[in-house]
């Protein structure tokens, strides 16, 4: 089996597959039961760096409601070190 190159490139596709997966089930989850604001959330942190849009969305949660910007903020930087490629010691 071929192993997978962990190059930025790899990381971005990763990490905007996990973020739009976040924002496309957190707005199905806004009509059937689940956390969909969380995970809506949770979509924009992780994509907050490469979508303007999302940044700009970032920075307003962060001003109006610092307390849940901050329990998101630690649960996207949870998510984020799980993309992250450590070297393994040999």
């Amino acid at each position: 089996m071929k192993r997978l190159i962990w190059n930025r490139h790899t990381k971005l596709v990763l990490k905007h597959a996990a973020g739009w997966f976040c924002i496309v089930t957190g707005f199905i989850m806004l009509i059937t039961p689940g956390q969909g604001i969380l995970t809506l959330l949770l979509g924009i942190y992780l994509l907050a760096d490469e979508v303007p849009l999302f940044g700009r969305i970032k920075a307003w949660l962060h001003r109006k409601f610092p307390k849940t910007a901050d329990y998101v903020h630690r649960k996207s930087e949870q998510l984020k070190d799980r993309f992250k490629h450590t070297k393994l010691q040999e």
